[in-house]
């Protein structure tokens, strides 16, 4: 038994557009939202072939249900070829976007490409240079958009001796669910692999890290602000039947990030006028992009290797908020503003090294509170503070603050059967609610201090 390595990917959506505010006032930025999903997966199979990775697995979802084009079918040709020429093979299930029942491949696929059947679960075993066994990769596609059935439970078990990979592409709830029903307790308790490569879920995650090591891939390409984050794929490397090493390797040319800005900080305490805004802004976006601060930070959480980084530019909606003498100018004409601020920070970081383009400005700043309002109700201060903390850290509480919202709301994050009239609630949108929310308070507390 030897070592080798195997790249995870999943949810290419390969020819799918990014969804940028805009876009179309900018033929190159037009041109960039169209090419981004295939950049990421060329920047994908070059890292499989500088690493001299084994084989691939693309756990659902290659193709998107809307782009599903002869250009993406030719295009995932070619680089396959690419990767055949190292000896690279390329195991694909296919998802609830690109079912095998509704689709066939426009172009012949070469001898390196496994696509799973979806009548029955396969097993295809890799092997080294001389013939022995290295990996066995089982998996089955999607025959409809909606799979009811828990596919894994029929997974046929490996012969032991060698690396052993199920691939499935699930939302991973149990009951009901119409992208095959499963549990993570399921996929702990069968010893029948040593890796389950998911794929569905747009967010890389490692769901269990000992034997079996459960891991979503995430998206390779975010296409709007659902997925922000550098994307990629899971880089895995194996000494015989144990996985001695993950590695999380940033494929996304693109890269979308909300930034909070609030001008209650330091350097925003004493500015009045909206021209100050603007330069704390430039000067805050270009430090981003000369430290690359953004894109680096998220991979150091995922242990990226940096020589491996291909990040083109940017895609930021900044959401300013807080308490300061500033409130009171962008009040005056809060559209106006938005508007401004956005035109300036497109003209001014469009052509940056990487780029970065504004796609929104959000503004919900409020009054400056004094020392002497708040010293005069200390109690009533602490307890907003206490309620905000207890709602944050206390997932009942939580709930409850949530139910309190309304219908109009759904915590239904994932891009899946999300219901279109309800607004998506996630976490930092809950943060902002929660803080708007103290900031009325507060905002009643100063306008009853004066009586």
């Amino acid at each position: 038994m030897g070592r080798f390595r195997f790249i995870h990917a999943a949810d290419i959506h390969l020819g799918s557009i990014l969804h940028i505010d805009g876009s179309e006032d900018r033929q190159e930025l037009r041109n960039i939202c169209r090419e981004a999903t295939y950049q990421a997966f060329k920047n994908l199979s070059r890292m499989a072939i500088e690493l001299q990775v084994r084989f691939i697995l693309i756990s659902g979802d290659l193709y998107d249900s809307e782009a599903r084009s002869i250009r993406a079918n030719r295009f995932f040709a070619d680089e396959c070829r690419r990767l055949d020429e190292a000896g690279i093979e390329v195991f694909v299930t296919a998802g609830n976007h690109d079912p095998a029942g509704e689709h066939r491949e426009i172009f012949s696929l070469p001898d390196n490409v496994h696509i799973f059947k979806a009548d029955r679960p396969e097993v295809y075993c890799v092997r080294d240079e001389g013939g022995k066994p290295l990996a066995a990769v089982v998996g089955q596609s999607y025959q409809t958009r909606q799979v009811k059935v828990p596919l894994h439970l029929d997974y046929p078990s490996p012969d032991r001796g060698m690396f052993r990979i199920a691939m499935l592409h699930t939302q991973l709830e149990a009951g009901k669910s119409i992208y095959i029903p499963a549990s993570i307790s399921e996929l702990i308790n069968n010893a029948s692999f040593d890796y389950w490569a998911l794929g569905h879920i747009h967010k890389p995650q490692i769901l269990h890290r000992e034997k079996p090591v459960i891991a979503y891939a995430g998206i390779p390409q975010g296409r709007d602000f659902g997925e922000q984050s550098p994307g990629g794929c899971w880089l895995a490397e194996v000494d015989g039947t144990e996985l001695k090493d993950m590695k999380y390797m940033v494929a996304s040319p693109v890269v979308y990030k909300s930034i909070n800005i609030d001008i209650g900080c330091p350097e925003l305490s004493q500015a009045a006028s909206l021209d100050q805004l603007e330069d704390y802004l430039y000067t805050y976006a270009k430090s981003m992009l000369d430290k690359d601060v953004s894109g680096r930070e998220d991979a150091a959480l995922l242990n990226n290797s940096a020589d491996l980084f291909n990040i083109e530019g940017f895609v930021v909606r900044w959401q300013i908020g807080g308490r300061g003498k500033l409130h009171h100018t962008l009040a005056n004409d809060r559209q106006g503003s938005e508007q401004e601020l956005c035109r300036y920070l497109r003209e001014m970081l469009w052509n940056s090294e990487p780029f970065l383009w504004t796609d929104s400005i959000e503004i919900h700043t409020a009054s400056p509170v004094t020392d002497e309002v708040l010293s005069r109700h200390p109690m009533l201060k602490e307890l907003i503070d206490q309620a905000v903390r207890s709602i944050k850290e206390d997932g009942k509480k939580r709930n409850r603050f949530i139910s309190l919202l309304g219908k109009a709301w759904t915590t239904n994050t994932d891009h899946e059967g999300q219901d279109n009239e309800k607004l998506p609630l996630d976490d930092e949108t809950l943060e902002n609610i929660i803080k708007d929310a103290s900031q009325l308070l507060l905002e009643g507390l100063a306008e009853g201090g004066e009586d």
